[in-house]
C-alpha cells in the first residue's frame, strides 16, 4: 500500500510502497478517505515528542471499514467511521470514571516499539505514528479506535472532527465551562484556538476576544464568531470587557508567555484553560500570594477533555445546525501525493488546514 514517510527527523514526507500487518482479534483495518495535517505532526516529523524513525504520521483521519478481526462484532466492513488517536481501553482508573481522552493505556510516540512495527518497508520496521499512521491508505487500529459517522457527513470534514475540533470545542464546553454571556479571551487563532472561538460561541459567551498575529486569521476568527480581534501588541493594551478582567482565558499556544498573559488577562476567580501543547522545559512562574489572592482556577486540557462517544455525536448534531462550521476552517483538499506542500503552507502559515484526501 502508498504511504507517507518520514525517514529521520526533520525530514520532508517521501511516498512509499509498505506492507502492514494483518488485524489481530480485536483490530480493525480502514481505508482512509480522508486526513488533516495537524501541528502535532508537524513537531512529530520534526523529532519532537520523543518521535522514532522511519514513521508514517497522522492522527487525524476518516475512512472506511474493510477488515474485521475475529473477535470483533461492534463494526463491520462497509461502515464510515472516524479515528480516534486516543482509544480508550475501558478498564483503566481514568477510563472507568468517564475520562475516557486520558486513558493511561494511550500509546506514546515514544512508547510504540518501532521493532514490532505495524508497517514495514521491505525489511524495515516502520512506526505508525501515534498508532494512527493516517497518512496512508490503509491502517490498522484496535476497534475501540473508531467511532461511526453518518453518510450525511463529508470525509474530509469528519477526519476535522478527530482532533483540533474536539480539542479546541471541548477547552471551552467541557473545561473551561463557558456559560452565556461570560466573557472569553482566546490566544492563538490556528485549528485549535479558532474551535474554542467556536466553542465559545455555542457555549453563549457574549464578548470573544481572538489574539493571533496573522491577520487572516484574526478575519476567519471574526467570521467563526469572535466578536473582537486583536494582534498580540494590541491585546497588550486592549481593555478588558470589565475593570475586573475576562471570565475565561484559554490559550492554544502553549507557551509561557502567552499563558501568563492569559492569567493577567482574567479577572478574580476566573478559569484559565491551557490548551496549547507546550514543551517540557518551558516554565510558567506563579507567586504564592497570587494563588491565594486571586483565586482563579489554572488547568490544563487533553483532547478538549472530550469523551469521543458522547462528543462526536454531539459534534456533529452542532454542524448540521449549523452552529459548528468547519467548512470555514478548510483551506484546501489535496492528494497524498502533495502533502509536502499542504504542510508547507500551514508551516508558513499561508493555510490554516489542508486536508487530505483519497
Amino acid at each position: 500500500m502508498k504511504a507517507a514517510v518520514v525517514w529521520e527527523p526533520g525530514g520532508k514526507f517521501e511516498l512509499a510502497e509498505l506492507t502492514r500487518r494483518e488485524p489481530g482479534p480485536g483490530d480493525v483495518v480502514v481505508r482512509l478517505k480522508a486526513a488533516g495535517i495537524c501541528q502535532t505532526d508537524l513537531s512529530l516529523s520534526a523529532g519532537g515528542f520523543g518521535q522514532q524513525f522511519p514513521a508514517v504520521l497522522g492522527h487525524e483521519g476518516a475512512g472506511e471499514i474493510v477488515e474485521v478481526g475475529s473477535a470483533v462484532s461492534s463494526i463491520q466492513p462497509g461502515d464510515r467511521v472516524l479515528l480516534t488517536w486516543v482509544p480508550p481501553c475501558g478498564r483503566c482508573y481514568h477510563c472507568v470514571r468517564g475520562e475516557t481522552y486520558i486513558c493511561s493505556k494511550r500509546k506514546r510516540a515514544a512508547d510504540i516499539d518501532i521493532a514490532a512495527a505495524d508497517l514495514q518497508y521491505g525489511n524495515l520496521p516502520v512506526q505508525a505514528g501515534m498508532a494512527t499512521a493516517t497518512y496512508a491508505e490503509e491502517t490498522v487500529v484496535s476497534a475501540t479506535a473508531v467511532l461511526p459517522i453518518p453518510k450525511d457527513l463529508p470525509y474530509h470534514l469528519a477526519a476535522l472532527l478527530g482532533c483540533a475540533v474536539p480539542t479546541g470545542v471541548g477547552a471551552a464546553l467541557n473545561a473551561a465551562r463557558v456559560t452565556p454571556g461570560e466573557s472569553v479571551v482566546v490566544i492563538g487563532c490556528g485549528a485549535v484556538g479558532l474551535s474554542a472561538v467556536q466553542g465559545g460561541r455555542i457555549s453563549g459567551a457574549t464578548t470573544i476576544v481572538a489574539v493571533d498575529p496573522q491577520e487572516s486569521r484574526r478575519n476567519l476568527a471574526s467570521r467563526l464568531g469572535a466578536t473582537v480581534v486583536l494582534s498580540p501588541e494590541e491585546f497588550d493594551a486592549y481593555p478588558p470587557p470589565s475593570a475586573t478582567g475576562f471570565d475565561v482565558g484559554i490559550d492554544a499556544v502553549g507557551q509561557s508567555r502567552t499563558i501568563r498573559s492569559t492569567w493577567n488577562a482574567v479577572r478574580r476567580g476566573g478559569r484559565v484553560v491551557v490548551v496549547g501543547a507546550g514543551r517540557a522545559d518551558d516554565i510558567v512562574e506563579f507567586s504564592a500570594v497570587e494563588l491565594f489572592h486571586d483565586e482563579k482556577t489554572l488547568r490544563g486540557t487533553f483532547y478538549g477533555s472530550s469523551n469521543m462517544a458522547f462528543e462526536l455525536p454531539r459534534l456533529i448534531e452542532l454542524w448540521r445546525g449549523g452552529q459548528l462550521r468547519l467548512e470555514e476552517m478548510i483551506d484546501d483538499v489535496v492528494p497524498l501525493e502533495r502533502i509536502n506542500e499542504a504542510a508547507d503552507k500551514q508551516i508558513s502559515g499561508g493555510a490554516l488546514r489542508v486536508m487530505i484526501a483519497q
